[in-house]
């Protein structure tokens, strides 16, 4: 039964600054490496939509990126 469009804000976490700077080096990789999954598989779910090489607005949403 289909319910709808997913989009990547349907799956996303951001992190506040102040979340930021509390995260290990490796929960900030893992992180940056769990966003792009999400916008991979969220962008293979759309019918003649690729993936761009680059997650849009990532640097924005991860302080210090």
């Amino acid at each position: 039964v289909f319910q709808g469009a997913v989009t990547f804000e349907d799956v996303a976490v951001y992190f506040s600054p102040e979340e930021w700077v509390e995260l290990a080096a490796w929960q900030r990789e893992l992180y940056q490496e769990v966003m792009m999954d999400n916008y991979d598989l969220v962008t293979s779910l759309e019918w003649g939509c690729s993936a761009p090489a680059a997650l849009p607005g990532l640097a924005e949403s991860v302080p210090g990126v």
